[in-house]
């Protein structure tokens, strides 16, 4: 029993640990790419919290019993708070790209589009009055984000399209936080790997008692 304890220790650290490692891996990866890398809020909150399931749904298992009817609710759980907390309206992230270069990026996109605009602090208002481009970086991990707010419903593709246009034509070079992402990645996932060697004579010698 004890043996079977440390077996399913080892499990439960590495299925927390290697979900967060290949989110640090896709986020080193965005941001060693040679130019800009756009996604959609949806997306970018989908990768965070699909990573981080396994950090509520594994104590869930903990206090009830491991069964097919508990994992489904595990998994409508997660369903249901991607659901709840997705974010909504027309938002986007820019990886890879320092905050001044986003704001330009933008402005660009804006003048791509033949829309009159305005530089405010907060990002960009748009001279008929009617709509917001809220541009906020993230410095820690090199990203932007971008919101609209009051426009109408075609200005986000127009705008989306323009944005990527934008960022396709230019180059960046790879951070230094790139590289210490996918080190902390590449770290995370080797060292499950290496519990789960230590444990390979114990697992043999348990698999040995539970065959006939």
């Amino acid at each position: 029993m004890f043996l079977g304890g440390q077996i399913t220790a080892t499990t439960e650290i590495a299925a927390v640990v290697v979900p967060v490692a290949i989110y640090f891996l896709v986020l080193g990866l965005l941001n060693s790419r040679r130019s800009p890398q756009l996604l959609s809020g949806k997306q970018d909150f989908v990768l965070l919290i699909v990573a981080l399931s396994p950090l509520f749904v594994i104590p869930m298992l903990h206090h009830w019993e491991p069964s097919l009817a508990t994992v489904l609710a595990g998994v409508g759980i997660v369903g249901g708070g991607i659901a709840v907390l997705v974010p909504r309206g027309h938002t986007w992230v820019i990886y890879n790209l320092p905050a001044r270069q986003g704001r330009d990026a933008v402005a660009q996109a804006l003048r791509s589009m033949g829309v009159d605009f305005q530089t405010d602090a907060i990002g960009f208002r748009l001279s008929d009055g009617n709509g917001l481009v809220y541009v906020s970086p993230f410095p820690l991990l090199r990203n932007v984000s971008v919101r609209l707010v009051g426009t109408p419903g075609d200005f986000a593709a127009r705008f989306e399209a323009a944005l990527s246009g934008v960022l396709s034509g230019r180059a960046v070079v790879t951070s230094p936080m790139a590289v210490s992402l996918l080190l902390v990645a590449t770290a995370m996932l080797v060292a499950p790997l290496a519990l789960m060697a230590q444990r390979v004579p114990e697992i043999v010698r348990l698999l040995t008692h539970l065959l006939p």
